[in-house]
């Protein structure tokens, strides 16, 4: 008879634990995610340049920016992947990835930088550039460079028609690069935006 109690209040207690960790999780689950409103785009972009003049081989390192045009397509890319999304409705648009890469059809290599190359987005002909990304320890003989991407928000720069990257380096010491170098930039960007 005791072990027929002590089973049934033992089963008492399971159960009033069961229910009381189980209320206790339908009411965490209740909360509001405050991003549930908001929907992600990733939009690729790549874009060739190709470098006319040569950088020539110096006996000093000197700081080189190259500066290239962007078209912001960004009515376009929403056309395409913004699933009904409207210009109006986005609320940060940060770079995601990036890289660039010396064409293969040339056997210039990236040795002409001296460790580090830092990239900065402005508008076209801004004042104000902002670091998007990062490299350091360029390895010898390499010909492509993965970015370190900084968090930022570079949806103001998508307002205008065009934007304008730069490549920021110091050349290394008796390294060139050759006239007609060409450079493919690859970068994938995340639209944040109110959902429709």
């Amino acid at each position: 008879m005791k072990k027929a109690i002590i089973l049934s209040l033992l089963f008492v207690v399971s159960m009033t634990i069961f229910n009381s960790c189980k209320k206790k999780s339908t009411a965490s689950s209740s909360n509001t995610n405050p991003n549930a409103d908001l929907l992600d785009i990733e939009v690729p972009y790549t874009k060739l340049k190709t470098i006319t003049g040569a950088i020539p081989a110096l006996t000093i390192s000197v700081e080189v920016p190259l500066t290239d045009t962007f078209a912001t397509k960004v009515d376009e890319y929403l056309a395409t992947y913004g699933a009904g999304i409207t210009k109006d409705k986005i609320v940060k648009i940060a770079p995601l990835s990036m890289n660039a890469t010396i064409d293969n059809a040339t056997a210039q290599t990236l040795d002409f930088i001296d460790d580090s190359v830092k990239v900065y987005v402005d508008a076209y002909n801004g004042t104000n550039p902002r670091l998007v990304a990062v490299k350091y320890g360029i390895l010898p003989g390499a010909k492509s460079i993965d970015f370190t991407i900084i968090d930022s928000d570079i949806k103001d720069y998508f307002n205008n028609q065009y934007m304008q990257f730069t490549l920021k380096f110091y050349s290394k010491i008796n390294q060139g690069m050759l006239a007609n170098t060409t450079f493919i930039t690859n970068i994938k960007f995340k639209i944040t935006a109110k959902k429709p």
